[in-house]
């Protein structure tokens, strides 16, 4: 593992595994890992995993494992710091970039000097890591936003934000997976569901994923179950 890897006993049955102090998209892929090779050593004697950027949470069962077993695992088994240990495939999410679903994209665009037509091709054409899962339930933070086209949080956030609505903040870019409150900048909407309770597995996306955003016309996202919002 790391060398800079450090693991805190946060309760009597909770380990928190830090694996680094700084964000790198080389971590995602070693924090799934990690994941299932829990899963799979210590089964039912794991009761969640939260992963985040830079950490992940271990909640254990501690009549089935302790601390001292899970440690011993963490910091002797070897992970990839590369993706060469997820699946290649990218997932690929439709989003139709548009002012009646995009509010903020049009100022964006003048804030940023470019064209409507290029961000959106600068969106489209970057690929995305899932670094975390988080704020609400299924809502990925997805990195790294190219450079142009990052812009801050809005200074007031919005009380309602649609369903699929796709987000900027920095570097950051993610779909909502539900209606929430957000501060995110709006540049279009994702027609499918990212997260469903009824599902076996509640998440379309997991840490580690690829994620790219494929344009779609009007037609399209209507057709995928997409609807315009009206009132912002």
């Amino acid at each position: 593992m790391r060398p800079d890897l450090r693991l805190i006993a946060v309760s009597e049955s909770a380990l928190m595994v830090y694996f680094a102090k700084e964000v790198e998209l080389s971590l995602p892929s070693a924090i799934r890992q990690l994941c299932d090779c829990l899963q799979a050593q210590f089964g039912t004697a794991i009761l969640n995993l939260t992963p985040s950027y830079t950490s992940l949470l271990v909640e254990y069962h501690p009549l089935r494992t302790n601390q001292q077993q899970l440690s011993h695992f963490i910091t002797t088994i070897k992970v990839n710091h590369t993706d060469a240990g997820l699946a290649s495939s990218v997932i690929t999410l439709p989003a139709y970039y548009a002012t009646e679903v995009g509010p903020d994209l049009t100022i964006m665009a003048n804030q940023l000097s470019l064209s409507v037509a290029r961000i959106i091709q600068i969106h489209s054409e970057a690929l995305y890591t899932v670094c975390a899962i988080g704020f609400a339930p299924g809502f990925a933070f997805l990195a790294q936003v190219p450079d142009e086209i990052q812009v801050p949080r809005l200074e007031t956030p919005r009380h309602r934000v649609p369903k699929g609505s796709i987000g900027i903040a920095k570097n950051q870019t993610a779909v909502y997976p539900q209606d929430t409150p957000g501060g995110w900048q709006i540049i279009g909407n994702c027609p499918i569901d990212l997260y469903n309770p009824k599902q076996p597995q509640h998440c379309k996306l997991s840490i580690g994923d690829k994620i790219r955003f494929e344009a779609i016309n009007q037609q399209e996202f209507i057709r995928l179950g997409g609807q315009i919002c009206r009132s912002w």
